[in-house]
C-alpha cells in the first residue's frame, strides 16, 4: 500500500502527507472471499473499514430471516464509523459482496486521527450526515410509498449516484440479483420481480450485458414522487 493509493480514496484525500504516512502505519489490509462475512450485528465495534478493491454490503436480517441490504460499498468508500465513534456494539452485519480487500484502522488510532486532521472530522460528517438523510428517505419509502414506487426510486437512486449514462439511458454500474434488490427494496423477490416487468412493459427498464439498463430516468421518477 502507498501514499498514492491512499490519496484516490476520498475520505483521505485531504489528509495530509504527514497524517497519510501515519495511517499506513496503523493500518493493514485484510483479503476477504465472496460471501465471507466481515462483522456481525451486536458484536463490538474496534475497527473501521476502506475499500481498497471489490464490493462491500451493510445488511441487518430478522429473526424470520428477511434480509434489508443498507448499503453498498465500492472501493474508496468506508464504513463500520459509527460503532467507533459511539463506542456501542454494531447496528447492522456486513460482508464481502465479491473478492475485496479493504484496510482495516483499529478504533484508538482512528480516533486519534480524526482529533489530528479536522479536514478529516469534517468529510466524516459530511457523510455521515448525507447517510442519515439518504436513511430518512429510505424510511418515509418504506411506510408511504407502494412496491412499484419503492423500486423505482431504488433504481433512480442506483443509475444516478453510481450508474453510467449512455447516449440512451442509464447502465447500473454493479450487476444486482432479484434477491440483491428485494434486500435493498426491502421487500421479498415475487413483489420485487412484479414490478420490474412492470418497468419493462412500459418501456422504462431493460437488460444490457447483465445489467439493468434504465432507458428514462424521467419516467421513472415520475412514478416515484415525494409521499404527501
Amino acid at each position: 500500500m502507498s501514499i498514492q493509493i491512499l490519496r484516490k480514496i476520498p475520505f483521505l484525500s485531504a489528509v495530509s502527507t504527514r497524517h497519510l504516512k501515519s495511517i499506513l502505519k496503523i493500518s493493514q489490509i485484510r483479503q476477504y472471499g465472496a460471501g465471507q462475512q466481515i462483522f456481525t450485528k451486536d458484536e463490538f465495534g474496534n475497527q473501521m473499514f476502506i475499500v481498497i478493491s471489490g464490493r462491500a454490503k451493510i445488511f441487518v436480517r430478522s429473526a424470520a430471516k428477511k434480509s434489508k441490504t443498507i448499503a453498498y460499498f465500492h472501493p474508496g468508500d468506508f464504513f463500520g464509523e459509527m460503532a467507533l465513534l459511539q463506542g456501542k456494539p454494531r447496528c447492522a452485519s456486513a460482508e464481502a459482496v465479491e473478492d475485496s480487500q479493504l484496510l482495516v484502522i483499529r478504533r484508538s488510532d482512528f480516533r486519534r486521527t480524526l482529533l489530528s486532521d479536522p479536514h478529516l472530522t469534517y468529510f466524516l460528517l459530511c457523510t455521515v450526515s448525507e447517510r442519515l438523510r439518504r436513511a430518512n428517505e429510505e424510511l418515509e419509502s418504506l411506510l408511504f410509498r407502494n412496491i412499484l414506487g419503492r423500486v423505482s426510486k431504488t433504481l433512480y437512486a442506483l443509475a444516478t449516484s453510481s450508474g453510467r449514462k449512455t447516449g440512451d439511458g442509464h447502465e447500473l454500474s454493479d450487476r444486482y440479483t432479484h434477491q440483491e434488490l428485494a434486500d435493498i427494496v426491502g421487500t421479498t423477490r415475487e413483489p420485487l420481480t412484479r414490478a420490474l416487468s412492470t418497468l419493462k412493459r412500459a418501456n422504462i427498464l431493460d437488460m444490457r450485458r447483465g445489467r439493468l439498463f434504465i432507458r428514462d430516468t424521467r419516467k421513472l421518477a415520475a412514478l416515484c414522487p415525494e409521499p404527501n
